[in-house]
């Protein structure tokens, strides 16, 4: 690792910031290639070695971000950052935590044993018909109602074109209810045939974070 952290011949090398999690005992066991935890007392920071340029947030660049965190996601609390967040250094990454540590906290205690879920509503038929129409946006809406009250938060996505009706929402949903709000969903979807539902996850908390990642 020393001589990954001083350069390579192409330019110095910095940190990708991929999300934070809790520094416990469990954080050691998780044994994942060339990522590199830069901690501040509870808090650790999950990073990958990069050229200190922009990251281009393409899909093998994302796919393995993901990959990452969910291996963290795993075992224990982890709030995802944005792609593309480079930090020179360790100390860097030090001083960022160590300015937002209470905020950071915090947020992994909100987060912490719920995983989020993205559920999607939209009408069979010609694609220009799948997300238009009073009746698809009154379904919706209804649905959209009934999932609220099984999840912690909810976070809307996109909307119906006229009425501005939630289409696509991120649900923030405990741990442990998982498998109840999936089955919430499929029973809102034999409700009405014209209209179909899908839910995917379980997901790190991608919608329910925005970091501070000023200096």
């Amino acid at each position: 690792m020393t001589e990954r952290r001083r350069s390579t011949r192409q330019g110095e090398l910095a940190l990708h910031l991929l999300g934070v999690t809790v520094n416990d005992a469990h954080t050691g066991d998780i044994v994942v290639p060339d990522v590199q935890l830069v901690s501040v007392r509870e808090l650790s920071a999950i990073c990958t070695y990069v050229e200190y340029h922009e990251v281009d947030a393409d899909d093998v660049v994302v796919s393995r971000a993901k990959d990452i965190l969910s291996a963290f996601v795993a075992h224990g609390p982890v709030l995802p950052a944005p792609i593309g967040v480079v930090f020179r250094g360790e100390e860097s990454v030090q001083r960022w935590l160590e300015l937002h540590y209470s905020t950071i906290s915090e947020a992994l205690s909100f987060v912490e044993n719920r995983v989020a879920a993205r559920v999607h509503v939209w009408r069979t038929g010609p694609p220009e018909e799948r997300e238009a129409g009073v009746d698809l946006a009154a379904i919706a809406a209804e649905s959209m109602r009934v999932l609220r009250r099984a999840a912690v938060a909810t976070l809307p996505l996109r909307a119906e074109k006229v009425s501005g009706i939630v289409l696509s929402a991120a649900f923030l949903v405990e741990d442990e209810l998982w498998k109840n709000f999936v089955e919430e969903v499929e029973a809102q979807g034999t409700t009405e045939k014209s209209v179909r539902f899908a839910v995917t996850g379980p997901w790190p908390p991608y919608d329910f974070v925005q970091m501070q990642l000023g200096s």
